[in-house]
Protein backbone atom coordinates (compact mmCIF):
# COMPACT_ATOMS: atom_id res chain seq x y z
CA UNK A 1 0.00 0.00 0.00
CA UNK A 2 1.35 3.34 -0.83
CA UNK A 3 0.39 5.95 2.00
CA UNK A 4 1.93 8.91 0.36
CA UNK A 5 0.62 8.51 -2.86
CA UNK A 6 -2.56 7.10 -1.59
CA UNK A 7 -2.78 10.81 0.37
CA UNK A 8 -2.03 12.34 -2.65
CA UNK A 9 -5.22 12.01 -3.93
CA UNK A 10 -7.15 13.53 -1.16
CA UNK A 11 -8.23 17.15 -1.51
CA UNK A 12 -7.72 19.52 0.99
CA UNK A 13 -10.90 19.43 2.97
CA UNK A 14 -10.93 15.21 2.52
CA UNK A 15 -7.22 15.59 4.41
CA UNK A 16 -8.92 17.83 6.76
CA UNK A 17 -11.47 15.25 7.82
CA UNK A 18 -8.17 12.31 8.08
CA UNK A 19 -6.50 14.73 10.32
CA UNK A 20 -9.59 15.68 12.32
CA UNK A 21 -10.18 11.85 13.04
CA UNK A 22 -6.88 11.51 14.23
CA UNK A 23 -5.96 14.61 16.34
CA UNK A 24 -7.99 13.32 19.12
CA UNK A 25 -6.28 9.85 18.49
CA UNK A 26 -2.86 10.23 17.29
CA UNK A 27 -1.89 7.22 18.78
CA UNK A 28 -4.10 4.80 16.59
CA UNK A 29 -1.91 6.12 13.57
CA UNK A 30 0.48 3.65 13.57
CA UNK A 31 -2.00 0.54 15.04
CA UNK A 32 -4.20 2.07 12.01
CA UNK A 33 -1.36 1.57 9.47
CA UNK A 34 0.04 -1.51 10.38
CA UNK A 35 -3.70 -3.04 10.28
CA UNK A 36 -4.37 -1.83 7.34
CA UNK A 37 -1.36 -2.85 5.34
CA UNK A 38 -1.74 -6.44 6.89
CA UNK A 39 -4.95 -6.88 6.15
CA UNK A 40 -3.64 -5.86 2.24
CA UNK A 41 -0.35 -8.01 2.82
CA UNK A 42 -2.35 -11.65 4.24
CA UNK A 43 -5.20 -11.07 1.61
CA UNK A 44 -2.72 -10.79 -1.46
CA UNK A 45 -0.79 -14.25 0.08
CA UNK A 46 -4.27 -15.49 0.21
CA UNK A 47 -5.84 -14.54 -3.04
CA UNK A 48 -2.99 -12.64 -4.79
CA UNK A 49 -3.91 -9.52 -6.96
CA UNK A 50 -8.24 -10.80 -6.48
CA UNK A 51 -9.22 -9.00 -3.43
CA UNK A 52 -9.04 -5.46 -5.20
CA UNK A 53 -12.28 -6.54 -7.44
CA UNK A 54 -15.58 -6.90 -5.92
CA UNK A 55 -15.22 -10.49 -4.88
CA UNK A 56 -15.43 -13.08 -1.99
CA UNK A 57 -11.55 -12.22 -1.52
CA UNK A 58 -12.84 -8.23 -1.49
CA UNK A 59 -15.11 -8.73 1.07
CA UNK A 60 -12.57 -11.27 3.19
CA UNK A 61 -10.10 -8.57 2.98
CA UNK A 62 -12.73 -5.58 4.23
CA UNK A 63 -13.69 -7.98 7.07
CA UNK A 64 -9.94 -9.08 7.74
CA UNK A 65 -8.91 -5.48 8.10
CA UNK A 66 -11.97 -4.23 10.68
CA UNK A 67 -11.17 -6.77 12.39
CA UNK A 68 -7.65 -6.09 12.66
CA UNK A 69 -8.15 -2.97 13.16
CA UNK A 70 -10.47 -3.72 16.17
CA UNK A 71 -7.84 -6.11 17.30
CA UNK A 72 -4.54 -3.52 17.44
CA UNK A 73 -6.70 -0.80 19.02
CA UNK A 74 -8.16 -3.41 21.69
CA UNK A 75 -4.68 -4.71 22.88
CA UNK A 76 -3.63 -0.82 22.97
CA UNK A 77 -6.86 0.10 25.31
CA UNK A 78 -8.70 -3.50 26.45
CA UNK A 79 -11.52 -1.79 26.08
CA UNK A 80 -14.02 -3.29 23.46
CA UNK A 81 -16.34 -0.60 22.67
CA UNK A 82 -13.88 1.76 21.66
CA UNK A 83 -12.09 -0.67 19.77
CA UNK A 84 -15.33 -0.89 17.54
CA UNK A 85 -15.64 2.68 17.55
CA UNK A 86 -11.95 2.78 15.82
CA UNK A 87 -12.95 0.18 13.21
CA UNK A 88 -16.28 1.74 12.27
CA UNK A 89 -15.17 5.20 12.23
CA UNK A 90 -11.85 4.85 10.21
CA UNK A 91 -13.57 2.41 7.61
CA UNK A 92 -16.76 4.76 7.26
CA UNK A 93 -14.05 7.81 6.96
CA UNK A 94 -12.39 5.31 4.31
CA UNK A 95 -15.67 4.26 2.46
CA UNK A 96 -16.24 8.15 1.88
CA UNK A 97 -12.86 9.66 0.85
CA UNK A 98 -12.88 6.66 -1.52
CA UNK A 99 -16.35 6.55 -3.35
CA UNK A 100 -16.85 3.50 -5.13
CA UNK A 101 -20.14 2.99 -7.11
CA UNK A 102 -23.36 2.81 -4.80
CA UNK A 103 -23.10 -1.28 -5.09
CA UNK A 104 -19.56 -1.39 -4.06
CA UNK A 105 -19.37 1.07 -1.50
CA UNK A 106 -22.58 -0.88 0.14
CA UNK A 107 -20.83 -4.50 -0.18
CA UNK A 108 -17.40 -2.33 1.72
CA UNK A 109 -19.57 -1.25 4.19
CA UNK A 110 -21.53 -4.30 5.17
CA UNK A 111 -18.62 -6.57 4.89
CA UNK A 112 -16.58 -3.62 7.29
CA UNK A 113 -19.38 -4.02 9.44
CA UNK A 114 -19.20 -7.99 9.47
CA UNK A 115 -16.31 -7.80 10.56
CA UNK A 116 -16.67 -5.44 13.46
CA UNK A 117 -19.91 -7.28 14.71
CA UNK A 118 -17.38 -10.56 15.36
CA UNK A 119 -15.11 -8.69 16.62
CA UNK A 120 -15.71 -9.22 20.43
CA UNK A 121 -15.64 -13.14 19.69
CA UNK A 122 -12.48 -13.14 17.55
CA UNK A 123 -10.87 -10.28 19.66
CA UNK A 124 -8.74 -13.06 21.66
CA UNK A 125 -7.80 -15.74 18.93
CA UNK A 126 -4.93 -16.05 17.34
CA UNK A 127 -4.26 -14.82 13.75
CA UNK A 128 -4.87 -17.96 11.92
CA UNK A 129 -7.94 -18.92 13.62
CA UNK A 130 -9.41 -15.51 12.38
CA UNK A 131 -8.40 -15.82 8.83
CA UNK A 132 -9.63 -19.74 8.91
CA UNK A 133 -12.88 -17.93 9.94
CA UNK A 134 -13.26 -15.26 7.88
CA UNK A 135 -12.01 -17.73 4.87
CA UNK A 136 -15.04 -20.19 5.36
CA UNK A 137 -17.21 -16.85 5.77
CA UNK A 138 -15.88 -16.00 2.30
CA UNK A 139 -16.21 -19.06 0.90
CA UNK A 140 -20.13 -19.05 1.97
CA UNK A 141 -20.56 -15.36 1.35
CA UNK A 142 -23.73 -14.46 -0.54
CA UNK A 143 -24.21 -12.60 -3.96
CA UNK A 144 -25.69 -9.51 -4.22
CA UNK A 145 -26.74 -7.33 -7.17
CA UNK A 146 -28.58 -4.35 -5.62
CA UNK A 147 -27.27 -2.59 -1.99
CA UNK A 148 -30.80 -3.42 -0.27
CA UNK A 149 -29.79 -6.95 -0.64
CA UNK A 150 -26.78 -6.64 1.24
CA UNK A 151 -29.42 -6.03 4.21
CA UNK A 152 -31.29 -9.21 4.20
CA UNK A 153 -28.15 -11.09 4.81
CA UNK A 154 -26.56 -8.90 7.86
CA UNK A 155 -24.93 -12.14 9.33
CA UNK A 156 -23.42 -13.07 6.33
CA UNK A 157 -20.05 -11.73 3.93
CA UNK A 158 -21.21 -10.55 0.98
CA UNK A 159 -20.01 -10.14 -3.02
CA UNK A 160 -21.06 -9.13 -6.31
CA UNK A 161 -18.86 -10.88 -8.58
CA UNK A 162 -17.28 -14.00 -8.70
CA UNK A 163 -14.32 -12.61 -10.90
Amino acid sequence: MRIWATLKTLSIPQLFKLARLFATRPHYIVLTLRASKKAMRLSTKIYGKTHHKSNRANAFRHALWTLLLGRAVYRKTSDIKKAKDWALKFTNLHEELFVNNPLDRKMDLHNNGFGIEVLTQYVQNTEAEVIHFLQTEAENAIQISAPEEAHQNLKQLVYISEV
